[in-house]
């Protein structure tokens, strides 16, 4: 999952308790998720309301669909895989190139239909070619425990060297460019503090980009204690920094703030990234074809790119497991739904959703068909039912298929926007498309995400498979019913929903930003 964390919190996505968009810019510590208290949309049809019940062969195939995933599934082993003999997967690398050829074998040994990649444009490909290594030199010798951020610049082959200026406010805005000529030429280093209590998600992105247009010799971000790396970026959308950026532990970051008490403080530290120009990189996608509808669609989706910390098991390996796993079940099921199922696995989410969006841009004219699009991207922690991304007409849409989730514990539905713009829905989401984002706990989760102990020993294997028979049960009922999900939104009723969910004018800096279509 796409965030934005700053030192020892982070900021979500609606902001007032913000937490996890930037690791497209640079991820830190990460706090426990807060829960939003939202205003839910105002439903914009009642077709939902009108739906018929689920019927009983629905029902029946839907019973035979859990039983499968419960008894013979498979998703753990995919996970493991991916995992531990793949690897992590930045996007574009060279295990990810692998994860892309391994998912197309999968999903052709289970017999799928069109089964092939599409391709997207990374403006650059990045990679750590060399550990980073640092020391305070001034006013006394002292390591320091630094990693490169993602889709930064190598240093000088010298290093870097030079004065630390602390900023300790960016917001608003005039803050950041009255600061601009002592971030020019010097270190900078920011923190929690410099960001504020509740930073917006497009304040943050705004002050990112005009970060950018700045010339510091180097930019240092806090992450969490010393020693433990968080991975993430301070650019967009797989463009390069313009500067080089860099990770210090928080242990490190507090004594530099000490010492500019007493005095001035130098760093020097060194870094080498492999970076590569602009490259297609590919989405992974595969088809059981409806057997009454074959033109109407559900997609299935999760992101297949990962950091580079660890192996990316629960980031989203478990993710790319639930497609595979439901892709399989569905198919030895022996009863295709009404609707095609098509499976997607994302690249380049990592980086601001770049794979997605170019899917949501590239068939843009077939929204239309697309009748549901159904997210895993939150880890394996038990399912609690989907969140509904600012859609209050999907809570009745889901109101005939919940029954068939009571069983599993995860019946419920949640209104809150936290990850509105954080993973691979929202450029369906903003097109009007209905949406459903797997809820379920996410409190170990956001201990680990992005970083080294992202392996699959975290994995707990009853509450994966209990997340993918929740994404199984809800996907093949939505594509298997009479009736269309949930209504199609218009562009004003999209703009509506934002609004009262109080993201329009983050849905803008993003927009603007090119997070999303």
């Amino acid at each position: 999952m796409v965030s934005i964390n700053f030192g020892t919190k982070a900021f979500p996505i609606v902001i007032g308790c913000r937490m996890r968009l930037l690791t497209v810019f640079f991820a830190a510590s990460i706090a426990a998720p807060c829960v939003l208290a939202q205003t839910p949309a105002t439903a914009t049809s009642t077709q939902a309301a009108t739906q018929p019940g689920v019927s009983p062969d629905t029902r029946a195939a839907v019973g035979k669909l859990i039983g499968e995933v419960i008894v013979n599934g498979k998703a753990y082993d995919y996970d493991r895989h991916l995992a531990d003999n793949i690897g992590p997967r930045l996007t574009g690398s060279d295990n990810y190139v692998h994860a892309v050829s391994w998912a197309v074998d999968q999903f052709k040994a289970l017999g799928l239909k069109n089964v092939h990649t599409e391709p997207f444009t990374m403006p650059s490909l990045w990679e750590p070619e060399t550990p980073a290594i640092g020391n305070i030199i001034e006013p006394r010798n002292q390591p320091l425990h630094i990693y490169s951020a993602g889709w930064s610049p190598s240093t000088p082959a010298e290093g870097v060297t030079g004065k630390v200026i602390y900023i300790s406010e960016i917001f608003p805005l005039d803050k950041l460019n009255e600061a601009k000529d002592k971030i020019n030429g010097n270190i900078i280093l920011m923190d929690d503090a410099s960001f504020g209590e509740h930073p917006a998600i497009g304040d943050l992105v705004k002050a990112f980009a005009l970060l950018n247009t700045f010339t510091p010799k180097a930019v240092l971000l806090t992450g969490r204690a010393n020693g433990t790396q968080n991975a993430g970026a301070i650019s967009f959308n797989g463009v390069m920094a313009t500067f080089p950026a860099a990770q210090i532990g928080l242990e490190d970051e507090l004594l530099i703030k000490r010492l500019l008490g007493e005095g001035p403080v130098t760093v020097h530290f060194s870094f080498k990234n492999r970076i590569r120009p602009e490259t297609e990189v590919q989405n992974v996608v595969a088809e059981i074809p409806g057997r009454e509808d074959p033109n109407s669609v559900v997609i299935v989706g999760a992101h297949l790119d990962s950091w580079h910390p660890a192996t990316g098991a629960q980031d989203n390996g478990t993710g790319v497991a639930t497609v595979l796993e439901v892709a399989r079940a569905v198919q030895a099921l022996g009863r295709p739904p009404r609707r095609t199922m098509r499976f997607i696995l994302f690249g380049g989410e990592e980086q601001g959703l770049v794979g997605s969006n170019s899917y949501s841009k590239k068939h843009a004219a077939d929204m239309s068909s697309i009748d549901a699009v159904v997210i895993s991207d939150t880890g394996a922690q038990a399912a609690k039912g989907w969140y509904l991304m600012g859609r209050a007409d999907e809570k009745q849409a889901l109101t005939n298929i919940e029954p068939l989730l009571a069983g599993l514990g995860s019946d419920g539905t949640n209104p809150d926007t936290e990850f509105l713009f954080e993973t691979d829905h929202a450029g369906f989401d903003v097109a009007g498309v209905p949406t459903l984002v797997l809820w379920n706990g996410v409190d170990k989760y956001f201990k680990l995400h992005h970083q080294a102990s992202d392996s699959f020993d975290s994995v707990v294997q009853s509450d994966l498979t209990q997340g993918v028979a929740t994404t199984a049960a809800t996907a093949y009922a939505i594509a298997d019913a009479a009736q269309p999900f949930a209504h199609h939104d218009t562009p004003a009723e999209v703009e509506d929903m934002l609004k009262n969910v109080n993201e329009y004018d983050n849905y803008k800096a993003l927009k603007t930003a090119g997070f999303v279509p």
